[in-house]
């Protein structure tokens, strides 16, 4: 019986569900994470163990999918395995239109987009060799809500029930206002004009000048180089230097302040950190130590560069991403002061006639109207 792995983003379990189940009626020994980690299993070990001993590997493409670390990890483990001669073959389906990601762009992938389920399902057969009876299975029926994370769905037609009841009893609630009007009284005013001369105050402005200081900033700009990786593939190389210990850069260069790096760990063996990008700088191929590295005498060199020739030599660094350097810059403020003007004015004292207003009030009866609530009362029929 031969075993596959399938590799897949979360939010297509369910096809991920169909598409091993029809696998396992034709035979097949499937490998996928719901159904094959049991409790206390270091889940990582095992999920590599599972495609290090699985004849098959399929990926599902779509746009969820190739941004998933884990799936993106998946895959490249079965690279290396399919470069070694240690796996069969990579089945890429595409079901949902997305840019197959870096390693996978020259493999014909199987078009879920286009066709029926029942269709593909059988060119999937067809690449893994298969050879048994012909199967009929039934159509793949994408999930109402399948746009929302499984764990939300199970909630989603409950939530939608209990808002229709909090409406019913929002609106079983409400009780009708009744205006009633009550006479006010608002007064209002007639005005008596009379003219008396005043005396007012005009400023004639005088000015003098002071002096006060603002502060701006001039920014300048340093580059310093970063490396920007194109893809995130990673892979694993020996060191094959002869010394005890190798330099591991902080950039990709002769004159980047060095760290030395011991070439076997505690047990005497080779150490072999993972890379995950490269650079051409003055002749060498420098290369990227990765996050996260599974050897713990590894990492504190992460982000380290290791320059190429102190490597194993026989193993292809052509799925390594090439990267480039990108400036950023840094601003410096210096401040400079500029001097301001404040003019200030000296009051002087003319005199103009002014008009005041003097005004009665007549009180006049308006009513108006305010609202109160009452209860209307509902019948209830006996049984």
């Amino acid at each position: 019986m031969e075993k596959v792995f399938i590799s897949y983003s979360r939010r297509n379990i369910d096809f991920a569900r169909k598409l091993a189940g029809d696998l396992e009626k034709a035979g097949y020994d499937v490998w996928w994470d719901i159904t094959d980690l049991e409790g206390g299993d270091v889940w990582i070990r095992k999920i590599y163990q599972a495609i290090k001993t699985s004849q098959y590997f399929i990926v599902v493409l779509t746009p969820a999918s190739i941004e998933s670390n884990w799936v993106t990890e998946e895959y490249a483990e079965a690279l290396n395995l399919l470069r070694k001669r240690q796996l069969k073959k990579i089945v890429p389906l595409m079901l949902e239109q997305c840019e197959p990601p870096f390693g996978l762009t020259t493999t014909n992938y199987i078009n879920f987009i286009d066709g029926g389920y029942a269709g593909n399902f059988h060119k999937v057969l067809d690449s893994l060799g298969y050879g048994g009876k012909p199967l009929e299975v039934t159509p793949y029926r994408k999930p109402l809500l399948s746009f929302l994370p499984p764990a939300f769905r199970k909630y989603t037609v409950p939530a939608l029930i209990g808002l229709v009841l909090i409406l019913i009893a929002l609106f079983a609630w409400t009780k009708p206002f009744t205006p009633v009007v009550t006479p006010t009284f608002t007064p209002t005013r007639t005005s008596m004009i009379t003219a008396s001369p005043t005396s007012t105050i005009t400023p004639s402005p005088t000015s003098t000048v002071t002096s006060t200081y603002t502060s701006t900033f001039t920014p300048t700009t340093t580059r310093t180089p970063s490396p920007t990786p194109l893809y995130e593939i990673r892979l694993q190389i020996c060191i094959a230097a002869e010394s005890p210990n190798i330099y591991v850069r902080s950039g990709p260069g002769q004159g980047y302040a060095p760290q030395i790096l011991a070439v076997r760990d505690e047990d005497e063996n080779i150490i072999c950190p993972w890379f995950s990008a490269r650079i051409e700088n003055v002749g060498y191929f420098w290369l990227l130590i990765a996050p996260d590295q599974r050897n713990a005498a590894v990492r504190e060199f992460e982000g380290g560069w290791i320059r190429q020739d102190l490597l194993d030599k026989n193993t292809s660094i052509d799925i390594v991403p090439v990267v480039t350097l990108t400036a950023t810059s840094t601003p410096s403020n210096t401040p400079t002061n500029t001097p301001s003007f404040t003019p200030t004015s000296t009051p002087t004292i003319t005199s103009s006639p002014t008009t005041t207003n003097t005004f009665t009030s007549t009180p006049t009866n308006t009513p108006t109207s305010t609202a109160t609530a009452t209860d209307t009362p509902t019948e209830t029929p006996l049984p």
